[in-house]
């Protein structure tokens, strides 16, 4: 649960901080797909795990 949410998060979020268009939506999914490795129904992932995700560190390990 809360996907959609943090995907339109991650949206707004980067629109407001004039990212360019792939990174907006490259940041977006980022914030989606970390949500899902967390509980419950808020994403507490930080702009730093996001972008990290979102520049390519796939190794499926969320740093905490």
């Amino acid at each position: 649960m809360g996907g959609g949410d943090s995907f339109g998060g991650g949206l707004v979020y980067a629109l407001l901080s004039d990212f360019d268009p792939q990174k907006t939506i490259n940041f977006a999914m980022a914030a989606s797909c970390l949500k899902q490795t967390i509980e419950q129904d808020f994403n507490h992932a930080s702009e730093a795990e996001v972008m990290a995700l979102a520049g390519g560190n796939a190794t499926g390990r969320v740093q905490r």
